[in-house]
């Protein structure tokens, strides 16, 4: 039971919300505009199972979990090795299992067999992992613990730990299709050590509220007229390590987590910026974090 009560964050999604890493200058590429963009993929997941739950108010909530080719795998690991992930802090800290996934842009209103209203969330991964969840009870429990924690974190839903898998209905509602993205996420530099590239570890401890907003702006270069970049600093007190930031530059949005649920930070960017060649850098002595982004022109 200790297992199931651990709470995790998705450390790697695939679509705008999702899951959110650092790390060094990544190639540049051009930004085709599309209206699903070149970096994009608009994909239509395929239901699987369905959970029923409930959130805090007592309303009913229907998971639809799907599966899609276009979603990575995630890497094979025994059971052994799963409750030793769990059951140790540093194994935690130091994991760098993640499980790629799809959370639907917004959840549906939909009625269920009995004609009332419940709310529903589509969740894709994998085909192949469908297969894994099945076949060992740990394996779902944890998987699910991740998905709930990913609607908290996107949604700020708070989903009871009483669910079960409905035995004769795959899916609630439409499933619509998901965007999800192909274009590869800036990582973090470290100043003034030396830079390497840092990766974004499973937290530890559950949390139950949403993490404040850090102090934050965003700085036009050139100051007039329409810029070539954008410059975001953000304040991170308390942060000592590039290792606990988990950070996301889509399109029109940038996206920060701060681990153990420390900060968060969701903002709209005031242009459309190209996030395959955007930088970040953390300063320790300061926690200042910044993060330089290209406009589309």
């Amino acid at each position: 039971k200790q297992w199931y009560q651990r709470r995790v964050a998705i450390t790697a999604g695939i679509t705008d919300e999702d899951e959110k890493f650092w790390g060094s200058l990544l190639d540049k590429v051009k930004l085709n505009e599309q209206p699903v963009p070149a970096q994009q993929l608009e994909v239509a997941p395929k239901p699987a199972f369905c959970v029923k739950t409930k959130n805090k108010e007592g309303s009913k909530v229907f998971l639809n979990i799907c599966t899609c080719d276009s979603i990575p795998e995630p890497k094979k690991i025994s059971l052994d090795d799963l409750v030793k992930m769990l059951d140790s802090e540093e194994e935690m800290l130091t994991t760098d299992y993640r499980i790629p996934m799809s959370i639907g842009e917004a959840c549906h209103a939909e009625v269920d067999k009995k004609g009332v209203g419940c709310t529903v969330y589509d969740i894709a991964v994998n085909p192949n992992y469908i297969t894994t969840l099945k076949g060992e009870a740990a394996f779902m429990n944890f998987f699910l613990q991740i998905v709930f924690e990913g609607l908290h974190a996107k949604f700020e839903v708070e989903l009871e730990w009483d669910w079960i898998i409905l035995k004769n209905r795959s899916h609630v509602g439409y499933i619509k299709p998901h965007v999800i993205r192909t274009y590869k996420k800036p990582v973090i530099q470290e100043v003034p050590t030396e830079i390497t590239q840092q990766s974004v570890n499973l937290p530890k401890k559950r949390h139950t509220t949403p993490a404040p907003k850090p102090d934050y702006m965003v700085i036009q270069d050139p100051p007039e007229g329409d810029p070539d970049y954008l410059l975001l600093h953000t304040w991170l007190p308390g942060v000592e390590s590039a290792s606990k930031l988990t950070l996301d530059v889509g399109p029109d949005k940038l996206t920060l987590h701060v681990h153990p649920a420390k900060y968060f930070l969701d903002i709209e960017l005031p242009y459309d910026v190209i996030p395959e060649v955007s930088e970040a850098h953390f300063v320790k002595e300061n926690a200042l974090l910044t993060v330089d982004m290209k406009v589309v022109k």
